[in-house]
């Protein structure tokens, strides 16, 4: 995967490096789309991550309150773009509670996608040719952790993955599997499952934030 370079400089301060390795996993696929990402205030409440795009303008993804330290601790998320030489910013995405995606909440695929659907329409960056391929994918808890993602199936867009990830699941109640939990999300869903003592997870992403997900074998887990 050939990345954007890191901003010059920056990877020697250490609060800016764990910031940006706690944020890594949506910080590295807008690198993947050439831009270079900064982390501004790093040390600070009002921390936020720039992508600085290819007409000089830049992207801002935040929280309503700021970044938090541990990136576990999202609650939603809020992009904004920032026109060069414009005082007046646009709202890209928003998964605050009052937001247009409010229910997508933390998830970081229908924030790419928004924001490449946004950068294309405006003609600030090309439409991906290959447009969104999406996965669906499993993991089971091994003790107090979940090992790592399986890939269940590849498809070239959400609404045939989600489609996939509903027969899975039935496939997945006649193993003896019983569902715990779901996502409110219709086009991302995930899900928590438990059989006897073991616990699985499934749901649906862009296959890009999981390029090390390996098939899962046999049928139904």
């Amino acid at each position: 995967m050939n990345l954007a370079p890191l901003p010059r400089g920056r990877d020697a301060d250490p609060t800016w490096r764990l910031v940006h390795d706690r944020y890594t996993h949506l910080i590295t696929p807008l690198r993947a789309r050439g831009f270079v990402v900064d982390i501004k205030n790093a040390a600070k409440k009002s921390r936020r991550i720039t992508a600085k795009l290819p007409d000089g303008s830049r992207l801002t993804i935040t929280t309503e309150t700021g970044l938090p330290l541990l990136a576990e601790n999202v609650l939603n998320w809020i992009v904004q773009h920032e026109p060069k030489g414009e005082r007046a910013s646009v709202l890209v995405y928003d998964s605050t509670p009052s937001g247009t995606a409010a229910r997508a909440s933390t998830i970081v695929s229908p924030l790419l996608v928004a924001t490449d659907r946004y950068l294309a329409g405006t003609g600030i960056v090309e439409p991906q040719g290959d447009g969104h391929p999406t996965a669906v994918l499993s993991n089971e808890r091994q003790g107090e952790v979940f090992d790592g993602a399986a890939l269940i199936g590849r498809y070239p867009d959400h609404a045939e993955a989600t489609a996939f990830y509903e027969a899975y699941l039935d496939s997945l109640r006649r193993a003896g599997w019983h569902r715990l939990w779901s996502h409110p999300s219709p086009d991302w869903p995930r899900s928590l499952w438990n059989r006897h003592t073991k616990i699985l997870h499934a749901w649906v992403d862009l296959a890009e934030l999981h390029p090390p997900a390996h098939p899962a074998t046999g049928d139904a887990p």
